[in-house]
């Protein structure tokens, strides 16, 4: 999910599997910072409180919220992912 914009998808989806682990990532970070766990609908608001724009207005960053793999495939004892770029 992607939030803010995907907020109401994810909000369903976590209410039908409230206990669910997610994971939280800001979409334009690196190195684990800004990351956070989310087990309460309510934590999400964390990353609410946003920058702001041109305007003056609050705006949300975005996240990337997907499910916590507890127990994930380890590869020589290190979690690892995989990538795929389509051109």
């Amino acid at each position: 999910f992607l939030l803010p914009s995907d907020y109401t998808i994810f909000s369903d989806i976590f209410k039908k599997q409230p206990n669910k682990l997610y994971i939280a990532k800001p979409a334009a970070g690196a190195q684990g910072k800004g990351i956070f766990i989310v087990n309460k609908l309510d934590q999400v608001k964390k990353w609410s409180g946003g920058k702001n724009n041109k305007k003056g207005k609050n705006v949300p960053s975005n996240y990337v919220v997907s499910r916590y793999i507890e127990n994930p495939l380890l590869v020589g004892g290190k979690k690892f992912d995989l990538r795929m770029y389509v051109l």
